[in-house]
């Protein structure tokens, strides 16, 4: 399968907030973006495709800001901004309903790509190799693998999305991520001094 060179289109982003996920069809998909319905199989085999898409398309974003994250000075504060900016996109570009989509779709869809826990996603990757230089510098514990820090703080900050997807963006996703870093994530990678 063909991947589609950018993230969800407005269109169908629009239909799965709209109606939600399952009740849009690849028809009403095809209608509403004036296409022909076998111009989506170019890109997509199936409707979940889309979806997992929308994930990759995130991991771009991901890596733009990969310079701006490395230019802090050390492990803990390159964590910290790199969520800070996460969280941001999120919130203000994916926002709680596309996201309430896109993790309602890795949930529900048996067979579907798991693309949400993936770790050889960039966030996964890059969030371990941050993690690695907080280790060789002393900064961050060594009991551990940064393989296995890295997946246990990627699925605290995917609780924490859902969190703020269960209570339809109930809190600031930013402020509170940032204060969840600082008092618990940040401090359980580091070394006891």
């Amino acid at each position: 399968m063909a991947k589609k060179s950018k993230g969800t289109s407005k269109a169908e982003a629009t239909l799965f907030k709209q109606k939600g996920f399952n009740q849009v069809s690849i028809q009403q998909i095809t209608d509403y973006a004036g296409t022909a319905k076998g111009s989506f199989y170019t890109y997509f085999s199936t409707k979940s495709d889309i979806i997992v898409q929308e994930f990759w398309a995130i991991d771009a974003y991901y890596r733009s800001i990969e310079e701006e994250v490395l230019k802090e000075k050390d492990a803990a504060l390159k964590l910290l901004k790199f969520t800070e900016l996460q969280l941001t996109y999120v919130r203000d570009v994916i926002g709680v309903e596309m996201l309430k989509v896109l993790y309602a779709n890795q949930v529900s869809n048996e067979g579907s790509t798991k693309v949400i826990t993936d770790q050889s996603r960039f966030w996964h990757t890059f969030i371990r190799s941050i993690i690695e230089e907080g280790q060789r510098l002393g900064e961050f514990r060594k009991d551990r693998e940064s393989s296995y820090l890295a997946v246990l703080f990627n699925r605290a900050i995917r609780g924490l999305f859902l969190d703020w997807n269960i209570s339809s963006a109930g809190f600031d996703l930013v402020e509170e991520g940032l204060a969840y870093c600082r008092s618990l994530l940040i401090p359980a990678l580091q070394v006891n001094r």
